[in-house]
Order: structure tokens, then sequence, then C-alpha cells
């Protein structure tokens, strides 16, 4: 395995080097200390895993995840951050990170953490994972009826009020309520948030 450290401290590049060389799986390790730097080493040398520091000098880890992703695809990437609070977890989950540490975490945690992201799971550890399970127990089922589905369909389809109504033979009052309902269940306030966040929670077909 070859892993790739990302940090603007010389003093956690050098622990995390030292404390990598003890793990019999991890055949090299390379460390960078900007972004500039990181973006050469990944256009010329592949990596199985990137640990990437969130603050990571002037650049926010969370901002630059789909450019990294860009120039290496296949590499899963790992948080490794002081910040423990829920906001920058959160964020960083969203963001698309493979899994998040703490510069606090134990040699056992690391250790587990770069296995299961190898095997393309993610991983939070324990520090973090209350923060990541109250985010998914935010996450409300979205339950539509079988009309409000049909109807939501039809306007990621672009119909018209007057269209659906007449396709539905109801009145276009009716598919106003409808409208209505569906948007004060999806918690948008326009039909452009609407048809968004429909497609983002896959409950229409595109």
């Amino acid at each position: 395995m070859k892993i790739l450290l990302a940090d603007d401290h010389f003093l956690v590049l050098d622990g995390l080097e030292v404390l990598l060389s003890t793990f019999e799986f991890v055949d090299k390790t390379e460390s960078v200390l900007n972004y500039i730097e990181l973006k050469e080493i990944l256009k010329e040398e592949s990596f199985d895993i990137l640990l990437l520091d969130i603050h990571f000098g002037k650049h926010d880890g969370r901002k630059i995840i789909g450019e990294i992703k860009q120039i290496a695809p296949e590499m899963k990437i790992i948080a490794l951050t002081s910040h423990a609070d829920s906001v920058t977890i959160k964020s960083s989950i969203n963001a698309g990170f493979d899994g998040y540490l703490l510069k606090i975490d134990s040699r056992e945690e690391i250790e587990k953490a770069l296995k299961v992201v190898t095997n393309d799971g993610q991983y939070f550890s324990p520090k973090t994972q209350q923060a990541f399970f109250e985010m998914n127990a935010s996450r409300k089922k979205i339950e539509l009826t079988e009309r409000e589905k049909e109807i939501l369909q039809l306007i990621v389809q672009e119909k018209t009020t007057k269209e659906i109504a007449e396709q539905l033979c109801l009145s276009e009052k009716t598919i106003e309520t409808h409208r209505a309902n569906i948007m004060l269940k999806l918690e948008v306030k326009n039909i452009a948030g609407m048809v968004k966040k429909a497609i983002m929670k896959g409950l229409v077909s595109v």
C-alpha cells in the first residue's frame, strides 16, 4: 500500500511517517507540505490513500477534494484533522471524504481506517461517529403518495400545471395543491429547489 500525507506541519508529517513505517502492509509513504506539491506528485505518481489535513495551509480540504479526485480518481482520501466539531465532520462527509480521523486517534484506529477504506468502505473514528450518526438521523425519510410521485415526475419533465392536469384528468387547482404538499415534504421554497432535491434524493427518474 502506498500512502501520501498532506499536512503543513513538519512534526505531524514526521510522526505519521514513523507510525506508518510500523505497519507491515504499508510499502511506501510520501509527504507534501502544500497544495502545489500535492498536485505535482499526484500527476507523477499513484497512491492508494491520501491522508489530508482539512485545513491544509491556505486551502480547505473540503474545497479541493473535488480537484484532487479528478487528478487521482481511484485514490481514497481520509481527512486527518484536529477538528472534532459536528459542523466540520458533517461538511467533510458531504464533501466526499472516504474517512475521518482525528490527530489524537490511536495507532489502532489509524490502522483500522486504512484497511477499511482500502476495501471500499468508509471509516469514522469512534470520536467522530456520534456526529456522523446524528447527521444520518436528521435525514428524514421523505414519503410521497403515489399521486405526488406521479406529479413530481411530470414536473421534473418540465410539464406545465395545465399539461399535468390534462394528462392526469385533474383540475389545475388540484395539481397546485399536490405541488404545494410536495414542496412542504421536501422542505423547499420553489420549483427549482424541488426538482434539484427530488433528483438528489432519487425520488424521480431522469
